[in-house]
């Protein structure tokens, strides 16, 4: 693709013409071609402009995974707009608080919001419209890089939920890196299984269009049957998951998708890390695929990747740094230092992929973005071979008289105890060596806790002061949906 492109909309209109039959996106029930994709998404931003959509105006578009959603969402920034996506369980008074924070009038979605103040679309309607070849089609200006094209709230989990600015540029930026990571072909058929509203979603179908090859979407895993057509129908060469409804998969159908080993290329995991357990066992079930899994945020995209299988006796390692990512590292005051195993520094990324700021918070957006460069809490170095390695976020990696721990590691043995389901580790306050581990397990049915026992098996396979002297069994481990732990939620616990 032409690095002069300044939209993924730009770069789907050239594969049109260039290779208009050749699959583009598709859903359980629905696909379309190239050429019938951006035909589709001209006549939505006819349709959209026509029912009150606003140039330079923030459109909430609320998720499902289907076909129609990704035109409508295109379709909004082919109107001159940007698209604000939310999950399709949010609640009613939720979408109506973010879309007065974002002075948004205009909401689309399979059902519509009681508010008299807000103008309903009908994606259903759409879908009736964009699908009607006597639908009339508009001449649109395309964006500019520097337009805003999206902005992506997060969840919210570690403090006060934000909006992140997304310029068409920046997609352009993480699109690259995205093939650039999984080594994307140009005839991959990508199912992304996690929720289209989601980033990961977002950016791995960005990467598609920007690739020419293409995405399918499904509804994760509800409906075991309709998983595997969609493997089947489509062709499936790649997946990408969220550990979440990865393990739900291993948990059902493992022995299924194990025989899907000579059609896949890879399969990437992303939003959360992945187990060490379950790393092993893709790697048995899957010898001939590349396996991933993907460091990155919201506010920059995918800008580390680790092949998992090439890379298994590497610990700590999250991989190499994408295509159009720098990675650089700061002490607390944000001065570059030389970051190693025994000094780590705070990760910060430099490049186009980087986030424009966070909507009306321009002291939160200080906190995090500076001269372009996005700072994280994770402290981490780069080793001799010249891969990352991240020991874990300010807060969470804990100091024990000058050595650090990272909990990701104590976790990942304790979780292979078999009277173990899951586990959490927090740094507390120690007198001697100012902080310790604490472990938090949640037992297998019927089983009991013996704390001798499982520091007996754990003192196997660590070091003597990795092992936790404070142990407490809850009913269950704080997640959230993609399955990161929710340390500040067992710290708050603990106190």
């Amino acid at each position: 693709m032409n690095n002069e492109v300044a939209s993924i909309l730009e770069a789907i209109k050239i594969h049109a013409k260039e290779t208009p039959d050749k699959l583009c996106a598709g859903d359980k029930k629905k696909s379309a071609t190239y050429s019938e994709f951006w035909n589709m998404i001209q006549r939505a931003a006819t349709y959209l402009k026509n029912s009150g959509v606003r140039k330079d105006s923030i459109v909430v578009i609320r998720g499902v995974q289907k076909v129609e959603y990704l035109v409508a969402a295109l379709g909004i920034q082919l109107a001159g707009a940007a698209y604000l996506p939310l999950e399709k369980a949010v609640k009613d008074d939720r979408i109506l608080e973010i879309m007065k924070f974002v002075e948004a009038d205009v909401y689309v979605a399979e059902k519509p919001v009681n508010n008299e103040n807000v103008k309903n679309i009908s994606l259903k309607e759409l879908l009736k419209i964009v699908t009607d070849k006597t639908s009339p089609i508009e001449t649109f200006e395309m964006p500019k890089s520097n337009q805003l094209a999206e902005i992506l709230f997060t969840t919210g989990t570690t403090g006060k939920s934000k909006g992140i600015e997304v310029t068409f540029k920046t997609d352009i930026a993480i699109a690259q890196n995205v093939i650039d990571s999984v080594e994307m072909g140009k005839d991959e058929v990508e199912l992304l299984s996690t929720p289209i509203n989601h980033s990961l979603a977002i950016r791995r179908f960005y990467g598609a269009m920007y690739n020419g090859s293409t995405a399918i979407l499904t509804d994760g895993f509800v409906f075991v049957e309709d998983f595997f057509k969609l493997l089947d129908n489509y062709k499936i060469t790649a997946i990408t998951f969220v550990p979440a409804i990865l393990d739900m998969v291993l948990k059902f159908a493992k022995d299924r998708f194990a025989t899907y080993d000579s059609q896949f290329n890879y399969i990437q995991m992303g939003s959360a890390p992945l187990s060490e357990a379950d790393k092993e066992l893709l790697t048995k079930m899957f010898p001939t695929v590349r396996l991933y899994n993907t460091y990155g945020a919201t506010e920059s995209g995918c800008t580390v990747i680790l092949e998992f299988n090439k890379y298994a006796d590497k610990k700590n390692c999250i991989g190499r740094t994408t295509v159009n990512t720098t990675i650089f590292f700061v002490d607390e005051n944000r001065n570059e230092i030389e970051a190693s195993f025994k000094n780590p520094g705070y990760m910060a990324f430099k490049g186009d992929m980087n986030m424009r700021g966070y909507y009306k918070e321009p002291e939160i957006t200080k906190e995090a973005l500076e001269n372009g460069n996005i700072y994280t809490n994770d402290l981490g170095y780069v080793g001799d071979d010249g891969l990352v390695y991240l020991l874990g976020r300010k807060g969470d990696v804990i100091n024990m008289g000058g050595l650090k721990i990272a909990p990701t590691e104590i976790e990942e043995v304790v979780v292979t105890y078999e009277k173990i389901k899951d586990c959490a580790c927090i740094p507390i306050k120690d007198e001697i060596t100012g902080e310790a581990p604490k472990l938090f397990v949640v037992m297998n049915e019927g089983c009991e806790f013996d704390q001798k026992e499982i520091a007996k098996f754990m003192l196997n396979k660590l070091e003597a002061f990795k092992v936790p002297k404070v142990f407490e069994v809850i009913d269950e481990i704080p997640r959230t949906f993609n399955g990161k732990i929710i340390r500040k939620k067992l710290k708050e616990l603990n106190k």
